[in-house]
């Protein structure tokens, strides 16, 4: 077993005293600082996982989906893990949309009370300049929401019904 920290500098980091430090295998992990960028020089060449921290199934739960829309979500993780940052973004760029379909958009913007809702509340808990974004699991109507931090893709929405956005 590895070594634990202190409990008082684990005190000092809740107070945004201190700086606890990863090891260089967590940050490659969580893909914070990586060989990729050392080489690049930007987190746009960073290959997307996705992360869910501020996932909650009080909108919309993984069980509400049905088994073939299930499958085309486990397609959608290897498609995002696939490509990189910079390819996702790229894929909102044309008209008709294709893949990915990268939408950014304005909280004001969203049409179910519901989902803004649940999407205000992660904004509250995470910086103001980060923005929110659509991605199409399927060409049909299953959807995501979340947001990009290093090469963490944050989902903390399903939308099963393109209900964000009604087509």
């Amino acid at each position: 077993m590895g070594k634990k920290l202190p409990k008082e500098t684990v005190k000092k980091e809740q107070a945004g005293e201190a700086i606890v430090r990863a090891k260089p295998k967590e940050i490659e992990i969580l893909g914070l600082v990586s060989k990729e960028i050392d080489t690049n020089s930007s987190a746009l060449r960073l290959k997307p996982y996705i992360a869910l921290k501020y996932f909650n199934s009080d909108w919309q739960c993984f069980s509400d989906w049905e088994n073939q829309e299930l499958k085309q979500f486990s397609k959608f993780i290897t498609t995002l893990s696939n490509f990189t940052w910079e390819q996702v973004y790229k894929s909102g760029n044309k008209i008709p949309k294709h893949g990915l379909a990268y939408t950014k958009y304005e909280l004001k913007d969203v049409k179910s009370e519901a989902l803004k809702a649940r999407l205000e509340s992660v904004k509250n808990q995470i910086s103001e300049d980060i923005n929110f974004f659509e991605l199409r699991v399927d060409q049909n109507k299953l959807r995501v929401h979340g947001f990009q931090s290093h090469s963490a893709f944050f989902l903390i929405a399903l939308d099963r019904n393109h209900e964000a956005f009604p087509m």
